[in-house]
């Protein structure tokens, strides 16, 4: 009996669990219909409230992040939108609305993401029109960092034990601020920066995760987000630009007021630098785990064009010298040619002056011989 009942078990299994590659095909196919009904929306309402994009971003974040706090970090959709889109999924037995429900994703290169909280980010970013600024700290890495500080907050130790705890124990863990939370805080800049009129979501994230567009992703992250650090390859500038924006954002100083990391009072708590004493080496430690880590990896990156850049020098400097001795080599064989031409001419001209000598001295002899003749006879 247990045998047939685990034969039973597997066949389910095979026909109704689906795939990761068929569950991100599947959620790629929602979210193009999504972004049609909503076109279609935008028409047959003549819609001019907010963008098509808003409208997309907006639309999906509410799957998971519905709070007062994130209506005013998102925005907010039309009340009767999501009646539309469930008439629309209805009228042409579509799933468009599932995209609400996506949480993690393994995409065609491996990657696990957040689906909603990626769109999460693209709304906030959105929203607030920056990526380096207004909501869009506090939507990806900088409300990630601060849940990474909650979460080691109630720890004791120095700066450098604080960052190790972070790091082995919190970030990028299952947990407060996961793997698929960071590469959604860093991906979702990167895809919203490619949106516009021409093309749509699910084409985007097809090519971003089938491409390897993801294997620069922090690069691009840092070029969007903080464009002072371009050019900036040490870890101090890294830790000191992550750590001013996060302790000077004050939609981030109102999470931390909230969870009882900054000063109490109403005013008092929203003013910069007034982090509670006996958190401040854990707010820098949460902080730097971040920051340097975006760091080894833009180095990694940075090195590795570094080499490309060399490699391609090297190749170009041997090109040339290839070329040089090319055109060297076709020099001295010009030269050569117009020696050997040159000696030909000397000899030839040497010849013809020996001849005119040997000839000048056998008519003065014919001369002599002429006049001694006419003389005696």
């Amino acid at each position: 009996m247990k045998v047939l009942n685990i034969l039973v078990l597997l066949i389910l299994n095979f026909y109704f669990i689906k795939t990761d590659e068929e569950i991100f095909n599947q959620a790629m196919n929602d979210l193009e219909d999504l972004e049609s009904y909503i076109k279609e929306y935008i028409t047959e309402k003549s819609y001019t409230g907010s963008s098509l994009t808003h409208l997309i971003v907006c639309f999906i974040r509410l799957g998971a992040y519905s709070s007062s706090e994130w209506q005013i970090a998102g925005g907010e959709i039309p009340t009767d939108l999501v009646e539309y889109i469930t008439s629309k999924d209805e009228e042409n037995e579509t799933s468009a609305k599932k995209v609400q429900s996506y949480r993690e994703i393994i995409t065609p290169n491996g990657d696990k993401i957040d689906f909603v909280h990626m769109f999460a980010v693209m709304n906030g970013i959105e929203n607030g029109n920056s990526y380096s600024s207004g909501f869009a700290h506090l939507v990806g890495w900088g409300g990630d960092t601060e849940q990474l500080l909650v979460d080691i907050m109630k720890k004791s130790g120095d700066l450098d034990s604080l960052m190790e705890l972070a790091k082995n124990n919190y970030f990028r863990i299952k947990g407060g601020f996961d793997e698929n939370d960071l590469i959604s805080d860093l991906d979702g800049p990167i895809i919203l920066s490619n949106k516009n009129d021409n093309n749509n979501f699910a084409d985007l994230m097809r090519n971003y995760y089938t491409n390897n567009d993801n294997s620069n992703r922090v690069t691009k992250f840092i070029q969007l987000t903080f464009p002072n650090l371009v050019n900036k390859i040490n870890k101090e500038s890294f830790r000191n630009e992550l750590y001013n924006k996060y302790t000077n954002d004050l939609y981030i100083r109102i999470l931390e007021c909230k969870k009882g990391i900054r000063e109490s009072g109403f005013l008092r708590c929203y003013l910069a630098g007034n982090t509670k004493s006996q958190y401040t080496e854990h707010q820098r430690a949460a902080v730097y785990v971040v920051s340097d880590y975006l760091f080894e990896n833009y180095k990694i990156i940075s090195e590795t064009k570094t080499e490309e850049k060399q490699k391609d020098e090297e190749e170009n400097l041997n090109a040339l010298d290839n070329k040089e001795k090319d055109e060297n080599k076709n020099e001295i064989d010009e030269v050569k040619e117009k020696t050997e031409k040159n000696t030909k001419k000397d000899n030839f001209v040497h010849n013809n002056d020996n001849y005119d000598k040997f000839l000048n001295i056998h008519f003065i002899y014919f001369i002599c011989l002429f006049l001694i003749f006419e003389h005696f006879f």
